[in-house]
């Protein structure tokens, strides 16, 4: 049987977005299918070991998201820190946009196979912090107080997503960007 041609960016992107709308537990293989354009048999030939494979797929996904948007960015010491700071939160914004998509990083850490995921979600975790943390050393905080703010980050990034989803209102979603700026300005 000759597999189908996709692009896999496309099938990135929708394993991405099926798995943080509908969690690993939620996500059917079915669902997969439909949402990557591909027969049930075309997405075990590209990942043997199935809907696992594919979750952790998708993670690896979010993982190079924030190395590339969050962690170089806070690098990128040819710009001033404010702007980097800004860029950041902008990304952050796009990522779930405005609040109106779940976090990848939460649906996958509840349900059945939630400890197949917990190192990369973790991961994920401490390098948005550790980004938001360097950012926040440049722009003059303690090193101390700018980790332990940055991890104030990632509970208001989540708390407000949780928030916004119950709601509808993604004013809270809103707010937590805006706190971010304040946590790494004071």
């Amino acid at each position: 049987m000759r597999t189908q041609k996709v692009n896999p960016e496309n099938v990135d992107l929708k394993l991405f977005e099926t798995f943080s709308e509908l969690g690993y537990d939620g996500a059917s293989m079915e669902a997969l299918a439909k949402a990557t354009g591909l027969k049930k048999a075309s997405l075990y030939h590209r990942f043997p070991n199935g809907k696992k494979e594919m979750a952790k797929h998708a993670l690896e996904i979010v993982e190079q998201w924030i190395l590339q948007h969050i962690v170089a960015e806070s690098a990128n010491k040819n710009i001033p820190a404010a702007a980097r700071l800004k860029k950041m939160i902008a990304s952050v914004d796009e990522l779930y946009n405005g609040g109106a998509n779940n976090c990848l990083l939460r649906t996958l850490s509840v349900g059945t196979d939630a400890s197949a995921f917990k190192t990369g979600v973790t991961n994920c975790f401490n390098l948005l912090a550790d980004g938001f943390a360097d950012v926040a050393v440049d722009m003059g905080i303690s090193p101390d107080r700018a980790k332990q703010n940055a991890k104030l980050i990632n509970q208001t990034i989540q708390g407000s997503l949780v928030l916004t989803g119950a709601t509808g209102d993604n004013n809270y979603f809103k707010n937590s960007l805006e706190k971010i700026q304040q946590l790494l300005t004071t």
